[in-house]
């Protein structure tokens, strides 16, 4: 949302301030508002009964007074037919209370707003008529009731209608007809609420009967709660009207208001009050049920029943939200996953969704999307549904361009109802998709700024300043205020995906001021990663009072522009740790961060250039760095002596995300740029290496010491064709052999056969699992458990590029301090701050993921947390993802015997035989093949390897095993190519 600031025409503020004895905040307000003179000023600001105007001045109003006395005269019983909202209920409740005071038979009547809906029904007026009555008089509604009416009429009724709502082409042919909105209306002021037109009514009959202005003011509470709550302009004669209306209502003797102010601890009401807070109470019966319970409340005598009335309708409210927060994330969710969340207009529709409470749901969907959203309820057949717009899309004349697709429909520039069959919705969507495109309807929301404050000019003098403006209300909205640079004490978010926010500011000078926001949409720069006295916010905002000091009333806020940077790595953590799953890479497009990768490639571009083959032994980061810039220069292929050695490259080469790798084995045979494997892989043949611009023999000096015979072949396969070696270890060759060492800096505890614990005193820590399938499971134990990890990450080879990327980043900017972690990925754990614990939770697979684990830039101590009992589950692992030979050709064989022919008869057979279905569909088809079954040959690498070299790591001493990591000396190899 953009920030306008208003220009303030600074000389004419103090000359305003000045003649008439203001704050000169106030005659900046007033200025801004257009009142200009002293004159117009000082009406604003003390408005009086003097502004009323003589209600015969009305279209109509003669007439409506002669029918009305006349029927008082001949006794002729009056029904008032009102409406379901507190506009219409206040109207009803004025005219009852003003005209069965002053001598007339009056009885009411308000519709359900689920069973008839708007305006005046032709069976109510007969079923009235029925019963005696003579006159209908009608306040809200009616002015579209022209079959209503017309049957009043034949009936011999006399009809006065008085209603606010705009007029089409013609009116009903009533005998009077009260509208201010009229065409032919030369009535100054056109913008009363319908129960402000009731209140002109009862001011004309007041008048005929000469009654004193006390008289007829006395309704003046419910005529201001009405027209508060039915958002009419607060200005001319509806601002005297509810500035002593309020004056009223903060002493009303009307008990049920009482009763219903003190459940909601009101004790001095103001419009805002009413608008947020006891309007919807009263508006929640009309939605739900029926108005009738609000309407008692307003007119009941007996305070029994005024505590149970306002209780009723407390439930009443509560039972809305629930209903409309069900409907909402039900619509959200329905918008989510759907094509609907691009459409330019939102069209949501949902089976039996509550008709009373479509109009605040698609309020909040424009809140949340920003787009015109419309809510659909659908009962068999046919939808039922309200609309709401944002600023500047005249909803009601964009979708009368669509009008075949509608049974009816109606409104305002910001609101629509209608009706429209099931079948049409789709078609509406599709039509209205195509005719605008996706950005027809984005907006690009303003807020518009009155005035800078401080913080610390935030006190009584600004409230003073402001009391001069109220009532405030549509056409005389609350002041805006930007206040910057506001340090956050206290932060917490509520509500629908945490659209609300509580918070304490504190200024320069140590000054708090609480302030509650509603209905706040954000993007990632500004939603709940606030941390307290951390972040500094810019904060638009109105300036209330509730009784103790000022409060804010937030509209927007804003990382203050140099706390933003923090405040983005922090957003990434806390929005991680909610729901990594749904985190959007075009969120953290400001993170990507080259430089590390950059300045690890100074160091090895010369290598590209040197005679092959040759060794380069190195640390880990270099060899990696070195395998990446290949990648970045052609297709490479990576041949590992095993399966564990190729994991470890592959997904340490997974933190930097490249392009096209692919690790391929007797399981995973479809590959594309580039490949990361196994020997046997390229001796079977199952990998052209014509494929390939380099080729790498990564630690193959250890594939010599596990199967010599492989190893041969394997160059045999290399004869002709250019390569390096790359390996962390140190040995002997008689090939060239390049250093390139940077050197690792850690601290070796050995906790092995330890018990297994969380429990830290330091700042910064990583957990370790060889086997990342653990990650996400001890990830979401801690964050779900332990308020301490709430500020935790993970990392694993499963994430998506920009989180392995944000993550990498912010571990190295000392943003994120707790990290649990795969152990192949490239150094990551050792980048946390120094002196930062680092505890391996299972056995690894190789001596390279301790290697690996202590490789960054930063000094850590490695802990030693697995057992024998860690080892045993790893050596058995290897065992059921490698079976032996004799197992896995039986089962081959007998899987030709049983002719299994298809997949659930398969996969029972894989139970039954124990070796995981991936395993024997690939033994099966080599066997079908050539008869030799890769995943055997393999077999003897890995467990091979396993015992040899990963063992160790069991029973060495914590000496040995610091020395395998630190000086990686392979004193009994010497590579011969």
């Amino acid at each position: 949302m953009k920030w306008e600031l208003k220009k303030i025409n600074t000389e004419l503020s103090e000359k305003l301030a000045e003649e008439l004895d203001i704050p000169l905040l106030t005659a900046q307000l007033l200025v801004s508002r257009g009142y200009l003179t002293p004159k117009d000023a000082y009406k604003f600001i003390n408005p009086s009964k003097d502004d009323l105007r003589s209600p015969f001045l009305l279209k109509d109003m003669d007439k409506a007074v002669k029918y009305l006395l006349l029927a008082r005269e001949k006794g002729y019983p009056v029904f008032v037919y009102g409406d379901y909202d507190v506009d219409g209920i206040t109207g009803t409740a004025t005219l009852v209370s003003f005209l069965s005071k002053y001598g007339w038979k009056v009885d009411y009547y308000i519709p359900n707003r689920l069973d008839e809906g708007y305006g005046i029904q032709p069976e109510i007026v007969e079923r009235f008529y029925k019963n005696g009555f003579k006159v209908l008089l009608s306040v809200d509604c009616g002015i579209t009731s022209f079959e209503a009416v017309e049957r009043a009429k034949e009936l011999g009724m006399y009809v006065i209608i008085t209603d606010h709502h705009t007029i089409k082409d013609e009116i009903p042919k009533a005998h009077a007809v009260v509208d201010p909105k009229r065409e032919d209306e030369m009535y100054p002021f056109r913008d009363f609420a319908g129960v402000g037109v009731a209140y002109k009514l009862i001011s004309a009959l007041g008048q005929k009967l000469n009654l004193k202005d006390e008289e007829i003011n006395e309704v003046l509470d419910i005529v201001a709660l009405g027209t508060i709550a039915d958002m009419v302009d607060l200005v001319d004669e509806n601002r005297y009207i509810v500035k002593e209306g309020l004056k009223k209502l903060n002493e009303t003797d009307r008990i049920g208001l009482v009763q219903l102010m003190k459940k909601l601890n009101i004790t001095n009401i103001t419009s805002q009050d009413i608008g947020y807070r006891l309007a919807p109470k009263l508006n929640a019966a009309g939605r739900l049920y029926s108005a009738e319970d609000a309407y008692k409340l307003i007119t009941t005598n007996n305070l029994s029943s005024a505590e149970q009335l306002a209780e009723i309708l407390m439930g009443y409210n509560f039972t809305r939200q629930e209903i409309e927060n069900k409907i909402f994330k039900e619509a959200v969710n329905k918008i989510e996953s759907s094509k609907i969340k691009d459409l330019p207009i939102l069209i949501v529709a949902g089976e039996k969704w509550h008709a009373g409470v479509l109009g605040i749901v698609a309020t909040k969907l424009v809140q949340r999307y920003n787009k015109p959203s419309l809510v659909v309820s659908l009962e068999e057949g046919i939808g039922r549904g309200s609309g709401r717009s944002v600023d500047g899309v005249d909803i009601l004349e964009v979708l009368s361009k669509f009008s075949e697709y509608f049974e009816e429909i109606g409104g305002h520039p910001m609101a629509v109802g209608f009706s429209i069959r099931q079948e049409k919705i789709n078609e509406l969507i599709d039509v209205i998709s195509k005719k605008f495109g996706d950005s027809h309807f984005e907006v690009d929301s303003k807020l518009e700024v009155d005035a800078v404050l401080d913080l610390d000019d935030v006190g009584d003098n600004v409230i003073k300043a402001l009391s001069y403006l109220e009532p405030f209300g549509h056409g005389n909205p609350e002041p805006v205020f930007l206040i910057k640079n506001n340090l956050v004490e206290r932060i917490r978010f509520f509500g629908n995906f945490g659209a609300n926010v509580r918070m304490v500011l504190k200024s320069k000078n140590k000054n708090t001021v609480e302030g509650i926001g509603f209905g706040l949409k954000k993007n990632y720069y500004d939603i709940p990663a606030i941390h307290a006295v951390l972040t500094s916010l810019d904060i638009v905002a109105n300036i209330r009072q509730n009784g103790v000091g000022p409060f804010l009333n937030i509209l927007d806020f804003k990382i203050s522009s140099e706390y933003e940077e923090d405040y983005k790595d922090k957003y990434f953590i806390y929005s991680f740790t909610n729901d990594w799953k749904s985190q959007k890479g075009d969120e953290f497009r400001d993170f990507w961060d080259s430089s590390e990768l950059s300045q690890r490639y100074e160091r090895i571009e010369k290598y590209l250039f040197k005679e092959k083959p040759f060794v380069l032994q190195s640390d880990l980061l270099t060899r990696n760095a070195f395998l990446l810039y290949l990648m970045n220069k052609g297709r490479t292929l990576v041949i590992n002596p095993t399966n564990i050695e190729a994991l470890h490259v592959y997904e340490s080469l997974s933190r930097h995300s490249p392009d096209g790798i692919t690790f391929v084995n007797s399981l995973n045979r479809n590959y594309s740029k580039h490949v990361i494997t196994n020997p046997i892989m390229i001796t079977e043949g199952k990998i052209p290496l014509d494929d390939f611009d380099f080729i790498i023999l990564n630690e193959i000096q250890i594939l010599s010491s596990l199967s010599y015979e492989l190893y041969e072949k394997l160059l045999k396969k290399l004869e002709e064709k250019d390569f390096v070696v790359t390996s962390l270890y140190k040995f002997e060759s008689n090939i060239p052999i390049f250093y390139e060492e940077k050197k690792i800096n850690f601290g070796l505890e050995d906790k092995r056969n330890s018990k297994k614990t969380i429990e830290h005193e330091i700042n910064s820590i990583a957990f370790l699992f060889s086997n990342y399938s653990y990650v996400t499971k001890f990830y979401e134990k801690l964050i779900s458990r332990r308020y301490e990890f709430k500020d935790l990450v993970f990392y694993s080879p499963i994430l998506k590029p920009f989180q392995k990327c944000v993550i990498s980043s912010l571990i190295k900017k000392g943003r994120i301090k707790k990290l649990v972690s795969s152990t192949n990925s490239d150094g990551l754990p050792s980048m946390l701050e120094n002196g930062a614990e680092v505890r391996i939770f299972d056995f690894p697979l190789s001596i390279k993921e301790l290697i690996d684990a202590v490789s960054g830039d930063s000094y850590v101590i490695l802990q030693l947390y697995y057992n024998s009992e860690d080892a045993l589950k790893r050596k058995n692992h290897l065992l059921k993802i490698f079976p032996d030979k004799k197992r896995l050709e039986e089962a081959v064989l007998r899987f030709y015997d049983l002719k299994i022919d298809n997949k659930n008869k398969f996969i029972d057979f894989s139970k039954d035989v124990n070796i995981s279905p991936k395993v024997l569909k690939h033994a099966i088809l080599d066997y079908k093949n050539d008869k030799k079954i890769l995943r055997i040959l393999e077999r003897e690498l890995e467990l091979s390897y396993f015992e040899k070299y990963t063992m160790t790591l069991l029973n060495a001493s914590i000496k040995d095993i610091y020395k395998m990591i630190e000086e990686r000396e392979m004193y009994d190899v010497y590579l011969n190519i």
